[in-house]
């Protein structure tokens, strides 16, 4: 075996135990918040104007959409840490197929309820410490597991991502094994759509998080998306926030053909 190519599979697996660790011990705390969130807690970061949500799949599409032979009335969107975000549903509803993850099963479970109260339209699978929710018509399946881990039946699957603050979200630590996991799992071209958030005063506090603050340069660093993707455009803010001193804003990045 080439010593580049041990390398990089060494390198692969270090960083995946690492995240693993990092993912198992905020496991506990993504699940307590939850749970206050249902108890009537604080909403922190979720938004839920469908007005919002027809804007993001407005920016996937238009971009989707420039590709040749491209068809923006059916494509399959993956949306990791996705939580119970109407973007999901809303996205089905338009025709296209959405393929979600969450490691919070309370969060899952709201987000299947937006497709209706009825069991019966949902087959469910184990595989591992993931259960798979595949829903009847074909188009939406809810994974309830870690999104950090490999799943083979997931690569090269998506037309484009949908990424409201997921990457901002997480430990930097698992910044690359994300970035990874999103480059295998996007076609050539595939089209990510992202909300960070712009901490507005230049101070300390945009070194601390979650939420990190995050401009181009941070999602572009070459050990993060900058290895496989390809920077199309700056969105600025795109819709207001209830949280004093940050702005959501919006990237669109582009999957390098290079393999």
């Amino acid at each position: 075996m080439p010593i580049a190519k041990y390398r990089k599979i060494v390198l692969l697996i270090a960083l995946n135990i690492g995240a693993s660790s990092i993912t198992n011990t905020l496991a506990m705390t993504w699940a307590s918040t939850w749970k206050d969130i249902l108890r009537g807690g604080s909403t922190r970061w979720k938004v839920d104007d469908i007005n919002v949500k027809r804007q993001s799949l407005g920016h996937i599409l238009a971009h989707t959409n420039s590709l040749p032979g491209s068809n923006k009335s059916h494509i399959h969107i993956f949306c990791p840490l996705a939580g119970d975000d109407p973007f999901v549903y809303y996205a089905w509803q338009q025709g296209h197929a959405v393929t979600s993850i969450d490691l919070v099963p309370d969060a899952v479970a709201l987000m299947r309820q937006q497709f209706g109260q009825s069991k019966d339209e949902w087959d469910i699978e184990k595989n591992g410490s993931t259960v798979i929710w595949k829903h009847k018509s074909g188009r939406a399946t809810l994974y309830e597991g870690d999104v950090l881990e490999n799943r083979p039946e997931l690569m090269e699957k998506f037309d484009a991502v949908y990424d409201k603050d997921s990457f901002g979200a997480l430990d930097p630590k698992m910044r690359r094994a994300f970035c990874q996991r999103l480059a295998s799992y996007t076609k050539n071209d595939a089209v990510v759509y992202m909300e960070v958030k712009y901490k507005i005063k230049n101070n300390e506090g945009r070194k601390s998080g979650p939420p990190y603050h995050l401009e181009k340069d941070d999602i572009m660093k070459l050990e993060y998306f900058g290895g496989d993707f390809e920077y199309v455009t700056e969105l600025g803010k795109v819709y207001d926030l209830t949280m004093g001193g940050m702005e959501q804003t919006g990237h669109v990045l582009r999957r390098s053909k290079a393999r």
